[in-house]
């Protein structure tokens, strides 16, 4: 894993994972660390990914799901800007606080 920091906002860092098939097809699991303390988790999904999984499926089902161009830094930070501007407590799954 590692970690985008940011510098401005209630974001503090982006926890991401490095191990990808490929940024256009594959899907990615991110934990959001707000400057409150906060860490929520969100799923990106590219389009690509989406139709191998409806080649297998009737319907996918994901109420938290984020839909990207690709899966590179810039799409990722701007998927968790746009989630941030839509109320985290909708779109993320709140992770237990860390005692630092």
């Amino acid at each position: 894993m590692r970690s985008l920091d940011m510098k401005d906002g209630p974001i503090a860092s982006v926890l991401i994972a490095d191990e990808l098939v490929s940024p256009e097809s594959d899907s990615l699991d991110v934990v959001v660390r707000l400057k409150d303390g906060r860490r929520f988790g969100l799923t990106l999904f590219t389009l690509e990914h989406l139709r191998r999984q409806l080649d297998q499926a009737l319907c996918i089902v994901s109420p938290r799901m984020l839909l990207v161009r690709n899966l590179s830094d810039e799409a990722v930070l701007d998927a968790v800007r746009s989630a941030m501007s839509q109320d985290f407590e909708r779109l993320g799954v709140l992770q237990p606080l860390i005692n630092q």
